[in-house]
């Protein structure tokens, strides 16, 4: 059991810090496509190589709305939420209200599932960790401005990756793991084609014929949806809904050392004050504590 356990966080730790790295990855590709270009291409890509892993047809019409329902929440829905925020809101406001997915996913447990509250102890490790990610994401630039529609936007994605969650706790147990994401890759790029059409396909794609673009892409694409949604699943399996989407605070935090790392920014004493009280209120809320 404790075994299973160590590995779930291992995957989810793996998780974050490969979705933490992808924003600052996806900055360079972004000049040469849209956000829902490149999202196609992510989806295409992870479902070609997760069919060479499991390669075994599965179909059944009375079930496939489940893929099509988790899809539509994790990869459709998820990703252009957030990427529609950015253009409307600031990031910081995004950053901030994406990372509210562990507390939505607590409260609907709470409501539907009060075997899984959180107890006293772990819902203050919710908080400190959530207070942790907000000094994070400023790191020293305090500017948050309200921008309804952007921050709806950016709350809509928090909504559909919790709800993700949920669907993938109720139906993990009956299919293979790897035929799951399979799934969600394919009905993921089905249902994000027609808005690519209806954008219009890149006008010049000359730009991404290099080396280092490939690298990139097959970096979003293999790793950072293929094995971590897997691995998500996985660890959502063998920690539970709530634990696992605990790690989500330390998102924008790999984001920040990496941005430091790679790009040279830096990293505030407010930054820092917020690294430790994410890494201090993750620590609180795996704990199992009475109350």
């Amino acid at each position: 059991m404790r075994e299973r356990q160590a590995s779930g966080h291992l995957m989810a730790l793996v998780c974050v810090v490969v979705w933490g790295s992808t924003f600052v990855v996806s900055k360079s590709l972004l000049e040469h496509l849209q956000p829902i270009q490149l999202m196609l291409l992510r989806f295409t890509l992870a479902y070609i190589a997760l069919w060479i892993i499991h390669p075994k047809w599965y179909f059944r019409w009375k079930e496939e709305w489940r893929f099509l329902l988790m899809a539509l929440f994790a990869n459709t829905l998820y990703c252009w939420a957030e990427n529609t925020a950015i253009t409307l809101t600031q990031t910081t406001n995004v950053s901030i209200l994406v990372s509210t997915t562990p507390i939505i996913t607590a409260v609907v447990m709470a409501v539907f599932h009060r075997d899984e509250r959180l107890s006293r102890g772990q819902a203050l490790g919710f908080g400190i960790a959530f207070c942790g990610v907000v000094l994070v994401v400023f790191n020293g630039a305090v500017a948050l401005h309200v921008r309804p529609a952007g921050d709806l936007l950016a709350l809509l994605a928090a909504a559909s990756w919790s709800a993700y969650g949920m669907l993938l706790r109720r139906w993990s147990g009956e299919y293979d793991s790897v035929l799951i994401t399979r799934k969600l890759m394919f009905y993921g790029a089905l249902t994000v084609l027609p808005m690519v059409l209806a954008t219009g396909l890149p006008e010049d794609v000359t730009g991404l014929l290099t080396w280092a673009n490939a690298a990139k892409l097959g970096y979003l694409g293999f790793v950072g949806s293929a094995l971590c949604y897997l691995f998500w699943g996985r660890a959502v399996q063998r920690l539970g809904v709530l634990k696992a989407n605990l790690y989500i605070y330390m998102v924008p935090l790999v984001t920040l050392l990496v941005g430091a790392v790679v790009l040279h920014e830096r990293v505030t004493l407010m930054g820092a004050a917020g690294i430790a009280l994410v890494i201090g209120g993750m620590v609180l809320g795996t704990l199992r504590s009475g109350g």
